[in-house]
């Protein structure tokens, strides 16, 4: 079978080293972002730049890539003269390129710099880059290293023209291998699966800190904790790649759990943390990783901490005591009011402060099931009947309080006025996630999600449906994000709409892939009616034109989720397609 690759060149790719293969940490790791003008990166999100300047050849020059992966690129020229750039470890960037051709280029606009032999240092920020050339055999070997201290960087760098590059990209290569074979999907499918396994593979770091452990990041940059709802969702991508991986992303998250039980939204290795959480996905995220390992162990292992955050959520997010929870919103944030929703700038929060919320009652709905079957397995019965009745619970008042009859859709009810907050969001249709609507309100959700007035655009699920007035292109105001497809589809399934489930996933996988093969990488959102590209929509405000990345953060790219949830629909479409053949 055809062995597929990532080999498309995408402006803003992440480049960095992963915990797969070596050390990795949050305090010393490199990380590039590739250019979209030369064959090269900038740096740490700095004006430092490591890149090929070529020749001023006639213009018939061509450049073909065979991969361009999260820590290897590898290409060549028209006269089949090869290039590569490899990560020799953290925080060293190694490679070559043919000396008639180009020549390896480091610039680093304003920063201090100091000559040294074969080339120079720059010192950006707290960082020195020491960056050295040397010719041999016809190619110009090149190497950058960083550091705090300038005379170790200069040695770093000195130190790594020695490397056998082709040898440890032959290595890096291997991990390619791992990658499952599809027999569904298109060509293109198909690479993008490939590429979604490398960014997975450059979200990796290595234990440090509160981490004991490895943990992931969404995308080295700009977000570079370890997130909690992130992290439930890159561990079911994770399992395709080692079931160890998968529970070290889960497990990680328990290491910035606080005394009282409380998690944080996100945490640095060195404990620092804001005072909100995220939406609590654990117990669902441990429970498939168990079906899929039989890991009692683990379960075992992480069971109390979740238990204990779940605990801290029902004394601390349910004010009025009536087993709906309300996320803690800042009045004093404008654009991003929610940002413990995970709806950053959903307009569910533009004009009131508290609400029990729909999504954060199917959460906990979920997780109480959940962990049901969690404590079953560890024999604790008394645990088991407790999570039963309250999922029970929980479900019996989102269905008596946040269910609206005439539209047949699920929403927020305010607290202080007692009405529903009629924003139509996929938030409403988390119930089919929970396992909690009645049949009959399933089958009206069901017909809202395959509406092409509402939630069936040609990318489904947009984050506002089409008839709501608050619909636009802008993050949780109107685009797709890729896990609410997965939840969403998930429900379906449970329910029975296996023909609507297939057709998010199928609709899901080719636009991903659309646009991996037009830009080169995996976006944080997607435009439902799949025609502008991703770069081009509203991001908490206007996109801007020329598209600068130090003027204004811009749609993140090689995001995460989108990734692993992107692998785990291919993976799951290739089971049910399997099973249907047979």
């Amino acid at each position: 079978m055809k062995k597929y690759l990532p080999n498309i060149w995408g402006r803003g790719a992440l480049f960095g080293h992963s915990g797969l293969e070596g050390t990795t940490t949050f305090s010393e790791s490199i990380c590039g972002q590739l250019m979209a003008e030369h064959i090269g990166m900038t740096l740490d999100a700095t004006t430092a730049e490591i890149y090929l300047r070529m020749h001023g050849t006639p213009w018939v020059q061509e450049i073909t890539f065979s991969l361009v992966s999260s820590d290897l690129i590898e290409g060549s020229f028209k006269n089949n003269a090869a290039f590569k750039f490899l990560f020799l470890d953290q925080r060293t960037i190694v490679g070559y390129s043919p000396a008639d051709v180009a020549i390896p280029v480091f610039r680093a606009d304003l920063a201090e710099e100091k000559l040294l032999d074969g080339g120079k240092a720059y010192k950006c920020g707290e960082n020195w880059y020491a960056f050295t050339t040397e010719t041999r055999n016809e190619k110009i070997y090149f190497a950058v290293a960083r550091s705090h201290d300038y005379e170790d960087a200069v040695r770093a760098a000195k130190e790594a023209l020695k490397a056998d590059i082709n040898g440890i990209a032959q290595r890096r290569r291997k991990y390619f291998d791992i990658v499952p074979e599809l027999t569904v999907g298109s060509e293109a499918e198909k690479r993008t699966f490939a590429k979604c396994f490398s960014v997975m593979k450059s979200q990796v770091y290595t234990a440090e800190g509160i981490f004991k452990g490895r943990w992931t990041t969404p995308d080295r940059i700009p977000h570079r904790k370890c997130w909690l709802w992130d992290s439930v969702f890159h561990s079911i991508g994770n399992i395709h790649i080692d079931p160890q991986l998968a529970y070290d992303t889960l497990r990680s998250i328990l290491g910035t759990q606080k005394a009282d039980g409380f998690i944080p939204h996100s945490s640095d290795p060195e404990g620092r943390f804001i005072l909100k959480t995220q939406p609590p996905l654990i117990a669902w995220g441990l429970y498939c990783l168990y079906k899929k390992t039989g890991r009692h162990d683990w379960v075992e292992e992480m069971y109390s901490g979740i238990k204990s955050y779940l605990n801290w959520v029902m004394k601390n997010r349910d004010a009025n005591s009536n087993y709906l929870f309300e996320w803690y919103v800042d009045p004093d944030i404008e654009v991003c009011r929610c940002g413990e929703s995970g709806m950053d700038n959903t307009p569910r929060f533009d004009v009131v402060q508290l609400m029990d919320a729909i999504d954060y009652s199917c959460y906990m709905a979920n997780e109480m099931r959940h962990m049901e079957k969690l404590a079953r397995i560890l024999g604790l019965t008394e645990d088991a009947d407790r999570y039963a009745s309250l999922y029970a619970l929980i479900g019996e008042r989102i269905n008596a309080e946040l269910y609206d009859e005439e539209d047949g859709r699920y929403y927020d009810r305010e607290l202080e006025s007692g009405n529903l907050r009629k924003v139509s969001t996929p938030a409403g249709l988390l119930p089919l996630f929970a396992g909690v609507c009645p049949p009959e309100r399933a089958a009206r959700l069901a017909a809202d999600i395959t509406n092409p007035d509402t939630f069936n655009t040609p990318m489904p699920i947009p984050t506002v449906s089409l008839d709501d007035p608050m619909h636009c292109d802008d993050y949780w105001r109107g685009t797709v994000w890729i896990n609410y497809n997965y939840m969403v589809e998930q429900g379906l399934r449970e329910y029975g709409f296996i023909k609507e489930a297939d057709h998010i996933v199928d609709a899901t996988l080719a636009a991903v892939a659309e646009w991996y093969e037009r830009e080169g990488v995996i976006f944080e959102v997607y435009d439902p009616h799949n025609k502008l590209c991703p770069s081009e929509l509203s991001r908490k405000g206007p996109a801007i034109k020329p598209a600068e990345f130090f003027a204004r953060l811009m749609m993140v790219r090689d995001f995460g989720w989108s990734s692993c949830l992107y692998v785990e629909m291919a993976m799951e479409r290739e089971k049910y397609r399997r099973k249907v053949s047979e």
